[in-house]
């Protein structure tokens, strides 16, 4: 295996897509650090009478998350806004922001849609999903020949 040194115009073009997957620009353009989309990170747990995710969402508030079944889907989203301007008697300041994400996830067959609550504590979101009494697990081993 040959190892050689990237020049700055030599070096790979990378899609959108495979930025918007990382979540950061590839490019040497832009800073490292440099976002270019916010997925919050989540954290799933199966008990034997819930699952439960944990949702990182700093600086969100209670009224800025959507949380909807869809289509056997969880959905849950959020859209914040915010402007702010000062002004003084020779200048303006106007700052203005948009941050959006949607996260979907399919619930399992033995997840009760009626069972779900929600609650946020400390910047994340813990969202708790009852399971069917009914419902059995389809556990199938099947043998390696």
């Amino acid at each position: 295996m040959n190892l050689f040194k990237w020049k700055s115009k030599t070096k790979p073009v990378f899609p959108n897509i495979i930025e918007k997957f990382f979540g950061k620009k590839i490019t040497d353009t832009i800073s490292s650090n440099e976002e270019v989309a916010t997925v919050p990170s989540v954290n799933i747990s199966d008990n034997s009478k819930a699952f439960e995710l944990n949702i990182a969402v700093p600086g969100l508030k209670k009224k800025d998350v959507k949380i909807e079944v869809q289509d056997n889907c969880l959905v849950i989203s959020s859209e914040k806004q915010y402007k702010n301007e000062e002004k003084s008697k020779n200048w303006v300041r106007k700052e203005y922001g948009y941050a959006a994400f949607q996260r979907i996830f399919q619930l399992p067959e033995n997840a009760d849609p009626d069972k779900i609550k929600a609650k946020m504590k400390k910047g994340v979101l813990q969202i708790t999903v009852g399971k069917n009494k009914n419902s059995s697990s389809n556990v199938l081993n099947v043998p390696v020949q």
